[in-house]
């Protein structure tokens, strides 16, 4: 048994909060618990602005889409015969879309209720599992530890194989919350055992494959966190490789992969490369309808062109991330521009 989960199921109170990213609260940005900004305030090291806090804006189950009634085991004739449930759980999530935390918390109540009258032990597993996730977007971790301890403990005691998917999403989670409290060494743990078990399955099908891509993905943020960025680059080149299998080499997701392989070479001094990788990112977000995000890529280039002494083509990528800030009311991009602008202002009166 996954050795993270074993102490988590005994004692979920064990980890405690330790964590000073810039921080936006909510699945909605990076499961919008997890906007990670990779900053420092020095000219000679800027601030990137990491698009994981993009990644999940729309999508808020996973970077890539898993099938919300078929992840824990609904099926077609499960939406038939459960109607009732069904919808409210549907109701539930569209709340949640819509940031209406507490009228999501009162259908998903409701939707419990119904599951336990109605003896849907899948039912229950998926109320306490969009709990947790809900749990996440107000930031009330140790509800959501204890919520996905509870789903843990209900499919183990169903005899459901520590290798299944479902065990290692839901372990993917507890080790993130482990990542946003004091224990970083269960936070490797778990995610190092998320790896080893989706290594066996990665190729077995679609929910697998996009599973893995999850996996590295956060892990990769993880190892940022803590400073490896050798390593985290690898596990986000993992992560891109999926995101373009899954949406094709011109996505919006695949975008924002990008931009993170470029902070991440960035924080490793190969300026070059994160160069490469953010202006790749920017040809790809021109060819994109919306174009919301790509303020952010063009001020983060700015800010690399700056560090390499390239200070024109700089100001004109951080004047044309503001642009695009100010069209699409993306703040983000606005803040990140009038940053690299000032630090270009800065520079030029030294």
């Amino acid at each position: 048994m996954l050795k993270i989960c074993k102490v988590l199921l005994k004692n979920p109170q064990n980890c405690r909060i330790l964590w000073s990213a810039n921080q936006k609260i909510s699945f909605k940005h990076r499961l919008n618990l997890w906007s990670v900004k990779l900053h420092n305030v020095t000219f000679n090291f800027p601030k990137l602005s990491d698009s994981y806090y993009y990644k999940f804006n729309k999508h808020p189950s996973l970077i890539f889409a898993i099938s919300i009634l078929t992840w824990l085991g609904f099926a077609k004739d499960d939406e038939e015969k459960e109607s009732e449930l069904i919808m409210t759980l549907k109701r539930a999530v569209l709340c949640k879309q819509r940031e209406q935390y507490d009228k999501a918390e009162q259908m998903l109540h409701l939707a419990l209720r119904l599951a336990q009258q109605q003896m849907n032990d899948q039912g229950i597993l998926y109320c306490y599992d969009l709990m947790g996730n809900l749990a996440f977007d107000t930031y009330e971790l140790d509800k959501a530890e204890k919520l996905f301890v509870s789903v843990l403990q209900l499919l183990l005691s169903k005899g459901t194989p520590e290798d299944d998917l479902k065990v290692i999403h839901i372990s993917l989670k507890l080790a993130r919350i482990c990542q946003l409290k004091a224990d970083t060494e269960k936070a490797d743990i778990g995610y190092r055992w998320c790896l080893e078990q989706i290594d066996k399955h990665k190729d077995a099908n679609e929910n697998a494959k996009v599973l893995y891509g999850v996996i590295n993905d956060w892990y990769a943020q993880y190892l940022l966190d803590i400073g490896d960025t050798k390593k985290a680059l690898n596990h986000l080149n993992e992560a891109h490789k999926v995101c373009q299998e899954f949406h094709g080499e011109n996505s919006e997701k695949s975008m924002l992969l990008l931009n993170d392989l470029g902070i991440t070479s960035f924080r490793a001094e190969d300026y070059d490369k994160a160069e490469t990788y953010l202006q790749e990112a920017v040809t790809m977000g021109n060819k994109l309808e919306d174009k919301t995000h790509l303020g952010v890529v063009h001020a983060n280039l700015g800010l690399i062109l700056l560090q390499k002494g390239i200070l024109k083509e700089a100001e004109k990528c951080c004047r044309l991330g503001w642009k695009l800030g100010k069209k699409y009311e993306n703040t983000e991009s606005v803040e990140q521009s009038n940053y690299c602008l000032e630090q270009i202002k800065l520079h030029a009166e030294k």
